[in-house]
């Protein structure tokens, strides 16, 4: 083997070798911004639930327990969005006045985007836990009100699909700070202090 060939099969290994090295640097590279997209601010952000709302079906309702608090996530279907406003008239306040929710869900559906509602699940004033329930469940509660189905829980609290509180002695759902990313990841990244009385 002549020395310009043992020179070739040399600049041949480094080069491949080279290419090798960049290849792997790129995918590092992709790998770190990637992490950086549209859900940068939030990843840097401590946050408290991480949830992929594409998981859920319209009409359906997950209640997950996150440091020790029940957090309401749920999917709305358009028929439940026109059951709110049909129900207005049996709440005690229907435009959220009295309640606590970050300035995004100060609105109708008490949310950042009508289609989910996600809320503590727990009675602002008692402190007990709040459980979805169907509108059959209607008869148990012995309501004579306009009730399309929602939450209720064991201080007698009913709440319709947006949270919003039947009784005037009871206080609307608190809703946390969260965002949905454009890829329908649900961050709640912060907790308030709940005071109950």
């Amino acid at each position: 083997m002549t020395a310009s060939n043992i020179k070739n099969k040399q600049r041949s290994y480094f080069v491949r070798t080279f290419f090798i090295l960049v290849f792997i640097a790129v995918i590092g590279v992709w790998k770190i911004f990637s992490t950086y997209s549209d859900s940068s601010s939030i990843k840097k952000e401590k946050y408290l639930v991480q949830f992929n709302l594409s998981e859920l079906k319209p009409g359906e309702v997950r209640i997950i327990q996150q440091h020790g608090l029940p957090i309401i996530i749920m999917r709305r279907t358009k028929q439940d969005l026109k059951n709110l406003l049909a129900v207005r008239s049996s709440l005690s306040d229907p435009d959220s006045v009295k309640s606590s929710q970050p300035k995004f869900a100060k609105n109708y559906y008490r949310s950042l985007k009508p289609e989910y509602f996600i809320a503590y699940a727990i009675n602002p004033r008692y402190g007990v836990e709040v459980n979805y329930r169907l509108k059959s469940f209607k008869s148990v509660l012995n309501m004579d009100k306009a009730w399309e189905g929602g939450f209720s829980d064991s201080r007698s609290g009913v709440y319709d699909k947006a949270g919003r509180a039947y009784s005037k002695n009871a206080q609307n759902l608190d809703i946390p700070d969260y965002k949905i990313t454009p890829d329908n990841i649900l961050y709640v990244y912060s907790l308030k202090e709940l005071g109950f009385n």
